[in-house]
């Protein structure tokens, strides 16, 4: 059942406007009215990356009037594989900077804005309320979960999908939708899904043409909410499969129980909805584990660390017999080819406690373990510990942060 159109038709198309849309003026859905609400929508996508890359270059494509960008990272050689908008020249650029310049020549007509910086539970709700439809291509559960709630505290639809290996899922969350097609992230995971360092892209890894297909379908359901044509992903989850060159349905319904602010849906006010706010509107913020993106895991607290320029310091008293641990690097083998630190034993997470492991590592030696950055090296360092071996610590930051400051000429990924 298609929906009401989200925006009202803007200004009359200009000629240039007529020719550059003409094949898509010419599907009866659209038409020249379509075009026209296309030109007055504004929409914010969340990721400047696999995801955001086709959402980005598709909604420029079509005209939607106003793209809102958000990201607060740069561009990275590992990156371009799948992230398509960026090229090799914007290597160490922001994000924003690339991706806005990317849209901006494939379509002069279009604004963009641009949003350096991270998406935390204070700044979410004014960056959604300035938009339509809100597209989320972070690909990460904990900001997710604090962007759905902000969309549903000031009634915006949230297009949503999450790619991994082969696989993707998309579907439209909109706590506002009428005629009972109401949905919220809460309705597909009622509990937030624990985040697993070996279940990221950057680990278990993704195709790119996943991310161009997912991609595909989140630009298709922005348009059709806009435009107000189609039926919508609302109340189905669509999951694609690469491997098998599969798309299938699976239909949700509401969760039991939900999760619900006393005034869902209504405008966004600093007063009623900003940071610091404790009435009832902040009321989905509540069970967020997150209330700033990077903030460090609470798990860290119990666990003892050193930096990298601690651990410099130790290895070059190792070398002077001055001092006596094994260094375990626990990423996986292609990560280790890539780039690693003299000296390091190669024992991935998911071998840590294997026999072969225990070789390498006997439970009364010191133990360091480091991983890309510091998540996988604390869940190791924690199995160790409950295991029987005493003293282990983890690299800060892990062996992104050691280049960065202690070897700069080896490559970063």
């Amino acid at each position: 059942m298609a929906l009401k159109a989200l925006v009202s038709p803007g200004p009359d198309l200009t000629r240039e406007e007529l020719l550059r849309y003409a094949r898509q003026i010419a599907l009866p859905h659209l038409g020249i009215e379509g075009q026209r609400r296309l030109k007055d929508s504004r929409v914010l996508v969340l990721g400047a990356g696999g995801l955001g890359s086709p959402v980005l270059q598709y909604l420029a494509a079509a005209g939607v009037g106003t793209i809102g960008i958000a990201d607060s990272d740069v561009v990275e050689v590992s990156n371009l594989q799948r992230q398509t908008i960026h090229t090799d020249a914007r290597v160490g650029e922001r994000k924003t900077a690339s991706a806005a310049a990317a849209v901006r020549a494939l379509n002069p007509l279009v604004d963009v804005i641009e949003h350096d910086e991270e998406v935390t539970t204070s700044n979410v709700l004014e960056l959604v309320s300035e938009y339509d439809v809100v597209v989320d291509g972070t690909d990460n559960f904990e900001v997710q979960y604090v962007v759905d709630a902000a969309c549903a505290l000031v009634g915006k639809p949230l297009v949503w999908a999450s790619v991994l290996r082969f696989d993707g899922q998309v579907t439209v969350f909109w706590a506002t939708a009428p005629d009972g097609l109401d949905r919220t992230l809460d309705d597909l995971y009622p509990e937030q899904p624990d985040t697993d360092p070996a279940e990221s892209c950057s680990v278990a890894g993704v195709l790119g043409p996943v991310c161009a297909a997912l991609g595909a379908v989140m630009a298709t359901e922005t348009l059709k909410l806009l435009g107000g044509y189609g039926e919508p992903l609302l109340g189905r989850l669509l999951v694609h499969d690469a491997l098998d060159a599969s798309w299938r349905e699976v239909p949700f319904g509401h969760a039991t129980p939900r999760a619900k602010a006393a005034n869902i849906g209504e405008p966004y006010s600093v007063t009623n909805q900003g940071a610091g706010v404790t009435g009832p509107a902040t009321k989905l913020f509540e069970r967020q584990s997150v209330t700033d993106a990077s903030a460090s895991p609470a798990s860290s607290a119990a666990l003892d660390s050193v930096s990298p320029a601690e651990l410099k310091d130790l290895l070059d008293a190792r070398e002077r017999g001055d001092a006596d641990f094994v260094l375990v690097d626990v990423r996986e083998p292609h990560e280790h080819a890539l780039v690693s630190i003299d000296g390091a034993e190669l024992v991935p997470l998911g071998q840590i406690l294997s026999d072969a492991a225990r070789e390498i590592l006997p439970p009364q030696e010191k133990v360091i373990v480091h991983c890309h950055h510091d998540a996988r090296s604390q869940r190791a360092a924690a199995a160790l510990r409950a295991n029987g071996w005493d003293d282990v610590v983890f690299v800060r930051g892990g062996i992104d942060a050691w280049v960065t400051d202690v070897e700069p000429t080896k490559p970063r990924y």
